[in-house]
């Protein structure tokens, strides 16, 4: 057994919580803190945390890694995650009878792909600090877990977890898990302990090296409400998003997508899936130079950043 400090799993039920309505516990500071954050782009994948979708792929719940400790990992995870693996995946869980609300994504995954990682790294941003200050806390839950097993007292530990889960006669009670019966079958039992969410649940079974399932933080309450962020006046990320902004800052006089890519550590495919964005709507324009294609602003795009950045007045 062992305990995993998994950020992922710390993030996501905010993300269900805010865009979908789910009821994991967090408190009312934390979701609005998160739910100002979200980029325009959070509409794109609004549709699948909605009530009812019970599926969805670890790397999406941000958990396909459960020993992964920071979140630029989960997040790279993502960012690598390719179209087709997603079409692949989710025809692979439905076959012929794709829900609405999947279909929508095979209609353009990479769209979608690019929507969530910008979503998942604004919401991150405004819950890190949280995170940060919950690292004593998760020592502790280290050690505490550890000193059950130990003294072969474990019993006590798992009984007293959530009050979504109950042990007796040596079996856990999941949430969402029905009538189902699963054995360790030699696998490793992790145990996640969450940083946001008073009922926060999460469990997968499917891996043949862990099962592991997710509960609250023992002591979460006495962090408080996030640090209040010092607003920031920047026009051009309220009208774009964070990422359009940073390209459109990053192209003077231009620059290719793969250096937009490393200039604001994301994602090709992210990049282009913006960069489109910007050209339909007339701020950049792509030139080519033997090999080598080249974004540029527009004299539009060039028009809207001094608007937009030049102090007010």
């Amino acid at each position: 057994m062992e305990v995993a400090r998994t950020p992922g799993a710390t993030l996501f039920p905010v993300l269900h919580e805010v865009l979908g309505g789910a009821r994991h516990g967090v408190p009312g500071r934390w979701r609005s803190t998160v739910e100002s954050a979200l980029p325009a782009s959070a509409d794109v994948i609004r549709p699948l945390f909605a009530p009812g979708h019970g599926w969805l792929p670890d790397v999406l719940a941000l958990t396909g890694d459960v020993r992964a400790t920071r979140m630029e990992t989960v997040l790279s995870q993502l960012r690598e995650v390719g179209p087709d693996d997603l079409a692949a995946e989710v025809t692979g869980q439905f076959g012929d009878a794709v829900p609405r609300s999947w279909q929508r994504v095979l209609d353009d995954p990479a769209r979608f792909l690019a929507a969530y990682h910008e979503v998942a790294d604004a919401a991150w941003r405004r819950l890190e600090p949280l995170w940060a200050r919950a690292d004593a806390l998760l020592g502790k839950e280290t050690e505490r877990v550890g000193s059950a097993v130990v003294s072969r007292n474990l019993g006590a530990v798992l009984a007293g977890l959530s009050p979504r889960v109950r042990y007796v006669d040596g079996a856990l009670e999941l949430p969402q898990c029905a009538r189902e019966v699963f054995e360790l079958a030699g696998r490793r039992l992790v145990l996640v302990p969450v940083v946001s969410g008073t009922a926060a649940s999460m469990h997968s079974f499917d891996r043949d090296d862990v099962v592991w399932f997710s509960y609250p933080l023992p002591g979460l309450k006495r962090l408080g409400p996030p640090e209040r962020q010092p607003a920031r006046e920047d026009g051009l990320a309220q009208l774009l998003g964070p990422v359009r902004a940073g390209v459109l800052r990053s192209l003077q006089p231009s620059a290719t997508v793969s250096e937009l890519a490393r200039t604001l550590n994301t994602g090709v495919s992210t990049i282009t899936y913006h960069c489109e964005y910007l050209k339909a709507a007339g701020l950049l324009q792509r030139e080519r130079y033997g090999r080598e294609v080249r974004q540029r602003l527009t004299g539009r795009g060039a028009a809207l950043m001094e608007l937009l950045t030049r102090p007010a007045g």
